[in-house]
């Protein structure tokens, strides 16, 4: 008897550690934390990097197109037979009320009319670890090679406790490294992985008397002239701009179920479609194989997971190594009434649908047809970044989508140069320490001026290297300088170790490993030194 989609977490407790003494790490364990810090070292700046060329990239894309000529659609004197004679490279624009399309799922055997994109969201039953650590603050002193000595403060006499949950998750967990894996083991199978389908055969049709004025908010006349094109999948590669999700559930004869209390504080945007789009459903692939069926709740397609009988074997195997054979809990009982079966999956569709579409691109002919595609600018940056394909949902002109891309890109560099600046507030210490400098033990006037003039210098020198030499730029890098000086003069002293080595030092505290295997060449700062006028006014 197949089982049917349980809802109710459950929760299991594990382990409970209790360490006394320090709380460094050694071996694997501390191998692993070192490479984990380098990475955060590391993967920022190369982010920062792309995303500063994208942007680059993607100003001169929507600039060209901008300064461009543009074919308008929705125009009177236009006609079918003008659509076939428009040069290839030249951007068209229009405005459609009138969109036919399908987006289907054929592992499912589910087309959805209307919509030009589908999206199938894919959620796993999955066992989630939740590791918590509760550590005292001790002090002690360590010894650098030169026998000097300082006082740090280290994590000491820590309890580890270890809690599992069950439920539904969107992505899968590993359980192989779980402190206890054979109690809490996770299947990782995935037939149905969340994915994204654009409109198949997607046609539009622009009537004639549409006003392009942002001010004129008039409909469209059935009754006037109107060209028609098709849509080609790469113009939806990107989504519909401004278009939410719909959720879509399926229910008897496609009508809404009657509103709720909480109707009235919450709108109800799910789309609502007749069950009869689901007579292919048991047929489909997915159904066959993976034993797929709709059981509802919110639009669901429901797969139980089976184990085979060497695969259960082998887990109680592991769960007698790991001592939780006969650990038996609350949670379990719950489990096995009200909760899912790690390694079910189900996933349920959501829509882009809108009633009213704004394109542009250029024109081309494809099958006799004529499709509006994606135009690429040669010679600049990636293929994504250098092509205007834009479908955005509602009215808008040509102008105002491009701008509302500008404004895309521009918000996305913020975002990462933001994080940036989050990363140097880090990065400006390990070097600090490269200088002899301790910014974090430094004042926080200090510490500001170290993030901030690491985070300058590095942006200015991407914006030169990227969009050239300007004012901006030069002031960006000479304030960083100047900033890097401040907070050199101004910070801690360290001690003299050499620069490879108090990198490596910071690195190996903050992975938390052992003093001996971080130990500096000294914690004696290095004398001042003394120039020739200071010299020659004492003697």
């Amino acid at each position: 008897m197949s089982r049917g989609m349980n809802t109710m977490p459950t929760i299991r407790r594990g382990r409970t550690y209790v360490q006394v003494g320090a709380n460094d790490k050694r071996g694997i364990s501390g191998f692993c934390s070192v490479i984990f810090i380098i990475l955060l070292l590391v993967v920022p700046p190369i982010f920062l990097l792309a995303s500063e060329r994208s942007r680059h990239t993607r100003y001169i894309t929507l600039s060209d197109a901008l300064h461009s000529d543009v074919i308008e659609l929705n125009q009177k004197s236009i006609d079918e037979s003008d659509l076939h004679s428009i040069p290839p490279g030249t951007l068209v624009h229009g405005t459609s009320t009138h969109i036919e399309t399908l987006a289907s799922d054929h592992e499912m055997n589910i087309g959805i009319p209307g919509a030009l994109t589908l999206h199938r969201n894919t959620e796993y039953c999955q066992w989630q670890e939740i590791q918590h650590q509760d550590c005292q603050t001790c002090k002690r002193t360590v010894k650098a090679r030169d026998g000097s000595t300082k006082e740090e403060s280290y994590q000491c006499n820590c309890i580890t406790t270890y809690n599992y949950i069950k439920g539904w998750k969107n992505r899968k967990i590993d359980s192989l490294l779980f402190n206890q894996p054979g109690a809490h083991h996770n299947p990782q199978r995935d037939p149905m992985p969340s994915t994204t389908f654009v409109g198949e055969d997607v046609t539009l049709e622009f009537d004639g008397d549409v006003c392009n004025d942002d001010n004129d908010k008039s409909h469209s006349n059935p009754t006037s002239p109107s060209v028609s094109a098709k849509l080609d999948p790469t113009m939806l590669s990107n989504g519909v701009r401004n278009q939410p999700w719909r959720n879509v559930d399926f229910v008897p004869q496609g009508k809404a179920p009657p509103p709720s209390f909480f109707s009235r504080y919450f709108s109800d945007r799910t789309r609502y479609e007749p069950l009869q789009l689901l007579k292919n459903t048991p047929t489909s692939p997915a159904a066959i194989e993976d034993n797929f069926v709709y059981v509802g709740q919110g639009g669901y397609f429901f797969s139980p997971y089976e184990s085979s009988t060497a695969s259960k074997l082998f887990n109680y195997f592991a769960q007698y190594l790991e001592g939780s054979l006969f650990d038996y809990q609350l949670g379990d009982l719950v489990g096995a009434l009200a909760s899912c079966t790690a390694g079910d999956i189900r996933f349920y569709y959501s829509v882009k649908d809108p009633n009213e579409i704004s394109v542009l691109g250029q024109v081309r002919e494809a099958n006799g047809a004529v499709q509006i595609t994606p135009r690429v600018l040669q010679g600049v940056g990636n293929e994504k970044d250098s092509s205007i394909g834009l479908v955005h949902s509602g009215k808008y002109s040509a102008q105002d989508m491009l701008l509302a891309e500008d404004s895309d890109s521009r918000f996305k560099a913020t975002v990462m140069r933001a994080i940036f600046f989050l990363w140097s507030i880090a990065a400006s210490r390990l070097v600090g320490v490269a200088f002899g400098r301790e910014i974090g033990d430094s004042s926080f006037s200090v510490k500001i001026e170290a993030a901030i003039s690491l985070f300058a210098v590095l942006i200015g020198w991407l914006w030169l290297s990227t969009w050239g030499s300007s004012v901006h730029t030069y002031g960006l890098i000479i304030t960083g300088l100047f900033l890097a000086h401040l907070s050199y003069n101004s910070a801690v002293k360290k001690g003299s170790s050499r620069w490879y080595i108090a990198v490596w030092s910071k690195i190996a505290k903050w992975a938390n490993l052992a003093p001996e295997m971080r130990q500096e060449d000294s914690y004696v700062p290095s004398p001042k030194r003394v120039d020739v006028d200071e010299r020659t006014k004492v003697s």
